[in-house]
């Protein structure tokens, strides 16, 4: 709760609305309530709980553009149009929501100087830090935590409280996640107390897939309620987390921690279906799925892993009805799979038949709610990939069926290549004097991949300086959607390729 009311009012709140779920449905219940004395009130609960349900759970805001087509935030700004009061907080996150930075600014100074009015209390802790700063606002504007260090200097009652203002305009105006983990990491070892820095630390490495450093973190927090507001959310990143690194026990078990605290927490059901699947217990994982799908739970992975489980278990036939019915949307592969499989089923036991497996990567058959993470885009990883790239290139290696080295001239490198129209990942060459614009992608969730690289080609094609040299295309990236795959084979000037990394013990 960051707006402020007395108990009377969030009494009669809780009375009328408690049990309503649907928080659209709400709006409507207090526009015919006008008459009474105390709707605007109810009112301002009501826009803190739609700000809550917008804001809580990940650290940072994406691409702005989806503000205007997020339907919560529409209602919000909407509800807090019809205040009669004045409630700063609420006014910034309205006009912070329209990208009025102007007024932003403006409602911040009056709720800094409501938050100092307030700073002898003993809530204005890191609790309260996140709450009434950090989560709402996260990356806001660029020198917005500079300004709001100046702002709110002194009033916080924790040990390097004061100094998180400029923690966070150091994460969230970083230049790499390395840069991120370097700024947490020595904010951490200043201030070990100060929770919510270990849970940013965890979250970067995170992003960053380095699941062992993510999971040392997130651990290493005594009390995860100071910055995950939702012990769900915390859970589930620590599950999936486990997952990646293969420790499917631990997975399970904070799977299982999610739905006790969530029971309809987002994909968690289906996830822990799975991770019981890749422990080969296939009656249990198979009676997950089967509930998933009765409650209409994580469709349609939640589907096609029950298909999947009913093949492990040798129910052929009833992997067979199941897609028959045309109710779910089960993968081509799957069909052709149970389409080849005879129509019997064996005699039900705890005991899989092992050979009837399917084996597929995880990510294919489990998904994660956007939590304590980015709200509509990702922090990058694609540095890794640069470096594992760079790397073998340099030491000789052929990659993409070539032998290229880095384009290198006097004042010129390849890597990170810049012209006037941006910055190449790779520019490389092979010995007959071809160029190769090498254009890296940590997932298949860039739609412009193939845009941007239609750009660069065309600039060195016009370029005088390269005019005279042939110029290809490669984009490398994991999970390509099969249109850009389509697009890409159709210019004739670059090629796409799927990049997995492994190690094997020789």
């Amino acid at each position: 709760m960051i707006t402020t009311t007395n108990d009377k009012i969030q009494a009669k709140y809780d009375e009328l609305f408690a049990d309503e779920k649907n928080l659209f449905a709400i709006s409507d219940r207090l526009n015919e309530m006008s008459d009474d004395p105390v709707v605007d009130d109810l009112r301002a609960i009501y826009c803190d709980e739609i700000l809550f349900e917008i804001t809580a759970g990940y650290i940072e805001y994406g691409d702005r553009k989806y503000f205007k087509d997020d339907p919560l935030i529409l209602l919000f700004i909407d509800e807090e149009r019809k205040l009669k009061h004045e409630d700063s907080i609420l006014k910034m996150m309205s006009a912070f929501f329209r990208n009025d930075e102007k007024q932003v600014y403006k409602h911040f100074d009056k709720y800094a100087n409501r938050l100092r009015a307030e700073a002898d209390n003993d809530y204005m802790d890191e609790r309260a830090f996140i709450e009434l700063l950090a989560e709402p606002l996260k990356n806001a504007y660029p020198g917005f935590w500079s300004y709001a260090q100046k702002k709110t200097a002194g009033m916080w009652k924790n040990d390097g409280t004061d100094e998180m203002c400029q923690l966070m305009a150091d994460v969230y105006e970083r230049t790499s996640d390395d840069d991120a983990i370097d700024k947490l990491t020595a904010f951490v070892r200043i201030h070990p107390n100060i929770v919510a820095a270990r849970e940013y630390l965890g979250i970067v490495y995170s992003n960053a897939k380095l699941w062992n450093n993510a999971i040392a973190a997130l651990e290493s927090v005594d009390d995860p309620n100071v910055f995950s507001t939702n012990m769900a959310e915390y859970y589930s990143v620590l599950a999936w987390c486990y997952g990646k690194i293969k420790d499917y026990m631990n997975e399970e078990t904070y799977y299982r921690k999610v739905l006790e605290e969530k029971w309809n927490y987002l994909f968690a059901l289906n996830n822990l279906g799975y991770c019981l699947y890749k422990q080969k217990r296939f009656v249990e994982s198979n009676e997950i799925f089967k509930q998933c799908i009765e409650e209409e739970r994580d469709l349609p992975l939640s589907a096609n892993n029950y298909v999947k489980t009913l093949i492990a278990l040798g129910r052929n036939k009833d992997a067979k009805e199941f897609i028959k019915q045309g109710k779910y949307n089960i993968s081509r592969s799957l069909k052709e799979k149970v389409q080849r499989l005879p129509a019997t089923n064996k005699r039900l036991s705890s005991k899989a038949v092992e050979s009837n497996v399917v084996e597929d990567a995880d990510d294919n058959n489990i998904a994660q709610k956007t939590v304590l993470s980015v709200k509509g885009q990702q922090f990058s990883n694609e540095k890794l990939l640069e470096d594992e790239l760079t790397n073998r290139i340099e030491s000789g290696i052929p990659v993409f069926g070539k032998q290229l080295k880095v384009y290198k001239r006097k004042g010129e490198y390849g890597r990170q290549y810049i012209i006037p129209i941006g910055r190449l990942d790779l520019l490389c060459e092979d010995d007959n004097g071809e160029l190769y614009i090498i254009e890296l992608k940590k997932d298949g969730g860039y739609g412009d991949a193939y845009e941007q690289t239609v750009r660069y080609l065309d600039w060195f094609q016009n370029s005088s300086k390269f005019k005279n040299t042939k110029i290809n295309g490669i984009i490398c990236l994991n999970s390509p959607a099969p249109e850009m795959v389509n697009r890409i084979h159709e210019d004739g000037r670059m090629r796409v390729f799927e990049y997995q990394i492994s190690y094997t013990e020789l």
